[in-house]
């Protein structure tokens, strides 16, 4: 197996775990709803976290060198639009069940997975306007800050130095040499 196929391949399985998990969490038509093996917070940073440090990159000037690097700008976008799918079920976190059950959490998911969608359209392009890379990034921000404001107010959004976020700080390339 390729080893850039692993991030996917994981997305892909705990999504599969979400709709195999089976617990008493029940809709009000009295059907089952699935539940994740993981917190929802859990998901954010091993998914949204990470996939964002890709697409600011390329806002922030740190173009990609090529294919390979596309691919992880793609990859980010499809994490991006998965996790927004993914934080719409509840997990084992203590807040997991109140907050997808508030409706401004779902409009919230929703915008991350557009704006996902929008990422994905931009990388398959090799669309290399940094300028619309930058509004991509600042309104992924403004989603993930309206998100933080109201449902984790105490814990700011991009809490994990990712190695791509490292590098770009030390002035290197997310991308690598």
């Amino acid at each position: 197996m390729k080893l850039k196929s692993i991030p996917i391949l994981a997305s892909v399985a705990l999504l599969s775990l979400a709709g195999c998990q089976q617990k008493s969490n029940e809709s009000a038509a009295g059907v089952a709803k699935p539940e994740l093996p993981i917190s929802i917070n859990a998901v954010m940073v091993s998914t949204i976290d990470h996939a964002s440090d890709y697409m600011f990159a390329i806002g922030n000037g740190d173009m990609p060198k090529s294919d390979h690097d596309w691919y992880l700008v793609e990859n980010s976008a499809y994490e991006t639009m998965l996790g927004g799918r993914i934080i719409q079920f509840a997990g084992t976190g203590s807040n997991d069940a109140a907050w997808v059950a508030d409706p401004e959490w779902k409009q919230l998911a929703d915008q991350l997975t557009s704006l996902g969608e929008e990422g994905l359209k931009l990388a398959k392009a090799r669309d290399s306007d940094q300028k619309k890379w930058m509004d991509l990034g600042n309104r992924l921000v403004d989603d993930c800050l309206a998100c933080h404001q109201k449902f984790k107010p105490e814990i700011p959004s991009q809490g994990i130095l990712h190695e791509a976020t490292r590098r770009e700080s030390e002035g290197k390339s997310a991308f690598g040499d």
